[in-house]
């Protein structure tokens, strides 16, 4: 199946599985569950059983799922999600448990989000879903650089006598983008009170989330360093990573209407 639909298939699990109406026995003979997620599909688009038990299966070894033993008869035994499942299912954030909720709630949120840095964020939702949590650290640091590049590009005009300098810094492939995150930083610093209260407040939490991200997923996890990403460390950085992107993405708009 296509991403889109191997995404879309998981939020489909979570959902119906919190739901109590929805017979969650595995059956024998008949899977109960995973036709009640196949009915969900139209008939032409239908995920298969196999697929289905899956994703419940990788949902498991996540620790969002088990297996309700309380029944004598196996066919009895139910899937039900464990607390963090529940939290997952019910959380209204950026939780990338909740893999097409996600990616859907990030394009209503920022509606002129590039077709670049949605590309990256897809790739680390696709990652952090299939286990390849490193991978998904890079895929977020690359997001990152490119939301920040455009946001940057956008204030040249905004910054006037600092820009030209700061432009040059941009367009040059041999500066780190850590460096050219802070060459902003030092030009948009002495022109905090002309922004908008809405962007002033809390600025510099926002820029130092960001700054921390691109360290982190784009330096440390992007290089041969041999560092570890855990599971719920990544969890919280594409959590924070949709709330930092929507703010990157305000100044955007306001440094191209200013």
């Amino acid at each position: 199946m296509k991403l889109d639909s191997e995404l879309t298939l998981q939020s489909t699990i979570l959902r119906l599985l919190s739901e109590p109406a929805v017979d969650k026995r595995l059956g024998r003979g008949e899977h109960y569950f995973p036709q009640a997620v196949i009915n969900q599909y139209p008939a032409d688009s239908r995920p298969s059983s196999d697929l289905i038990n899956q994703t419940l299966w990788s949902f498991v070894g996540k620790g969002l799922v088990y297996i309700d033993i309380w029944q004598r008869a196996p066919e009895h035994w139910e899937w039900r999600l464990t607390d963090a499942g529940v939290q997952s299912a019910k959380d209204e954030r950026f939780n990338p448990d909740d893999p097409e909720r996600y990616l859907a709630r990030l394009r209503s949120s920022i509606p002129d989000l590039s077709d670049l840095v949605f590309m990256y964020v897809e790739e680390a939702v696709h990652c952090y879903n299939h286990e390849r949590y490193l991978a998904s650290a890079v895929m977020i640091g690359a997001a990152s650089e490119a939301a920040f590049l455009e946001m940057a590009h956008a204030s040249i005009n905004w910054l006037e006598s600092s820009s030209a300098k700061l432009q040059e810094i941009l367009d040059n492939p041999r500066q780190p983008y850590v460096a050219k995150f802070s060459e902003f930083r030092k030009r948009i610093e002495p022109r905090k009170n002309d922004l908008p209260d809405s962007l002033k407040d809390g600025m510099d939490l926002t820029f130092n989330s960001i700054l921390d991200l691109l360290r982190e997923n784009r330096n440390d996890a992007g290089h041969p360093t041999g560092k570890i990403i855990l599971r719920e460390d990544q969890y919280i950085s594409l959590q924070m990573f949709g709330r930092y992107l929507k703010r990157l993405y305000s100044f955007k708009d306001f440094f191209q209407n200013a």
